[in-house]
């Protein structure tokens, strides 16, 4: 890579570190409490597990089920980095201003690759430090050597995240390629997908019918074995953290060796077709085959039941949202891990049917893995909207209706998306439990509330920390804002989280159901009534400077 570029990526990281300190400390300090907050949780998490699993009557388990959890880990972050890693790739290659501009250059195809590759690497990969560094330091209270375990780890989780950046450039790639031919055939994709998806799951399902497990830890940690596959990075990475532990150095060397030269073979493959192909690619997508005429008077879809504006404005939130391939392609990345999720439930609940105890425990567990998708959602796709909004916003001035309509629109566009798949999440997790029906539709309540208050809080904070200058809705999740509404959803959710807990700790008492219920009902009216009046407020004084960018 050239010495320019170089220092572009090199300059821009410390300006970024120099605004914090300088210029924005209070952004800064939050910043660090966040993640010094996300330390300790996760921390707190590992080393209450550890102390579980000492237990007399789960020792003799006790490490195995340690690294089929880490094998799960790792199975569900690679998938996660590198999804990430390949939408921000093809966003700074093919899809942002800059692309463009560096394409207009006399700069080798090969160089913008790698420049793409190293900055949507740091974008993609920063999380990982969050949920890493804890998990390593609590685990080094089990090692043979915690001094040689905590290096041999950090080798093995920088390779890993190596790998799984390797792995999002070289789909990133394949993503450009894939692209034009997926819009001309973008029907016979869902299909076909949908196909395999109802397939994948019949076949799941096969796999535990007649079974009957005699102990939970046991069939647990059997239901968990396709996470250790030999032939998976992720298998790789808990091999090595796993002989890092036991003080076997040789076989984690080994295992980190293989994640470096798969990681190096991908990164030269994508080199390699980015050499042939950045520049006619970027070509082609930048332009827009023509319509056909039936195309070009197909009326819009207006979503039935709403008022005529918001059916509107929600149906134009749709046909943008699908127009950018990177937003569909999370959003899949999305939905694809709330299906292995649901695909998990049937597994997880055959494995504690037999034990009265677990079951309200585990519904509870799968209520919040289902609400920290659910913040997820609303983190990734419901925060940006307004930002996103900025350079359209004189066109929608033009429209009759007022600014504070465009939020109302996208907090019922948040909720068509999100509340059908969380509840149905939920209501799955109570049925395959068998538990009473006063729970499920409790849990479902519980979950609706906390898909609305999700989503206003969402709104609330993308438009109160706008940043109506940038393009790319990675960067502004990435951000400042974006970290300050995770912190705010991880409060939300904690607060609801208590309410639906609490029927289930005194014993399904009829006080306890209804003060659960005033406690549920009342929060998420509060939390989205505040939230909704910063958006409408904040929102609607939008400055005249950010609405007059297409105008310059």
């Amino acid at each position: 890579m050239p010495d320019a570029l170089q220092w572009r990526l090199w300059r821009s990281g410390i300006n970024v570190l120099w605004r914090f300190a300088r210029d924005q400390r209070l952004r800064g300090a939050a910043v660090l409490f966040v993640v010094a907050v996300m330390w300790v949780l996760v921390a707190g998490l590992v080393l209450g597990m550890l102390a579980f699993l000492g237990q007399p009557e789960y020792v003799a388990l006790k490490q195995r089920l340690v690294e089929s959890l880490l094998a799960l880990f790792f199975f569900a972050l690679f998938f996660l980095v590198a999804l990430s890693d390949a939408v921000l790739v093809w966003s700074a290659l093919f899809r942002t201003r800059s692309a463009s501009f560096h394409a207009s250059l006399p700069i080798a195809d090969r160089t913008i690759f790698w420049a793409a590759f190293l900055e949507g690497g740091f974008w993609a990969s920063w999380a990982v430090s969050a949920l890493a560094v804890p998990l390593v330091i609590a685990l080094a209270t089990e090692a043979h050597d915690p001094l040689g375990y905590i290096l041999v780890a950090g080798a093995a989780m920088a390779a890993f995240v190596a790998c799984c950046m390797a792995a999002g450039s070289l789909l990133a790639m394949l993503l450009a390629r894939a692209i034009p031919p997926l819009r001309r055939h973008a029907r016979t994709f869902l299909i076909a997908a949908a196909a395999l998806a109802a397939a994948l799951a019949w076949l799941v399902i096969r796999s535990y019918e007649g079974e009957d497990p005699t102990h939970v830890i046991g069939d647990f940690i059997g239901r968990l074995r396709f996470a250790e596959s030999p032939y998976l990075p992720s298998g790789w990475a808990q091999q090595a953290m796993a002989a890092s532990l036991s003080g076997r150095w040789s076989t984690a060397v080994h295992h980190i060796l293989l994640l470096v030269s798969t990681a190096a073979g991908l990164a030269i493959v994508a080199e390699w077709i980015a050499a042939r192909r950045l520049r006619r690619d970027l070509d082609a997508l930048s332009g827009r085959s023509e319509p056909t005429s039936g195309q070009r008077s197909r009326p819009w879809q207006l979503i039935p039941l709403l008022p005529a504006d918001l059916a509107l404005l929600v149906a134009k939130d749709i046909r943008v949202f699908l127009r950018e391939p990177a937003q569909v392609m999370q959003f899949s990345m999305f939905f694809g891990l709330l299906a292995f999720y649901m695909l998990m439930l049937p597994r997880l609940g055959h494995a504690f049917r037999d034990h009265d105890w677990w079951r309200p425990a585990v519904s509870l567990l799968n209520l919040t893995a289902v609400a920290m998708a659910l913040a997820t959602f609303t983190g990734r796709f419901v925060y940006p909207l307004l930002s996103l909004e900025g350079r359209r916003l004189w066109v929608l001035a033009l429209a009759p209706w007022p600014r504070e309509r465009v939020v109302t629109a996208k907090l019922v566009f948040a909720l068509l998306v999100g509340l059908p798949v969380s509840v149905g999440l939920v209501a799955m997790s109570g049925l395959l439990l068998e538990l009473p029906t006063a729970v499920v539709a409790y849990q479902m309540l519980v979950i609706a509330c906390m898909a609305c208050g999700l989503s206003a809080g969402a709104l609330g904070l993308g438009a109160r920390l706008a940043d109506y200058s940038e393009d790319n809705s990675a960067k502004l999740v990435a951000g400042y804002g974006g970290t300050v509404n995770l912190l705010a959803s991880l409060v939300f959710t904690a607060l609801m989280i208590a309410g639906a807990a609490l029927p289930l700790v005194l014993h399904h008492d009829r006080a306890a159901w209804l003060a659960g219920i005033g406690w549920t009902l009342g929060v998420s009216w509060l939390w989205s009534h505040l939230a909704m009046r910063v958006a409408w407020s904040w929102f609607g004084r939008l400055d005249a400077s950010a609405a007059s960018g297409p105008q310059r």
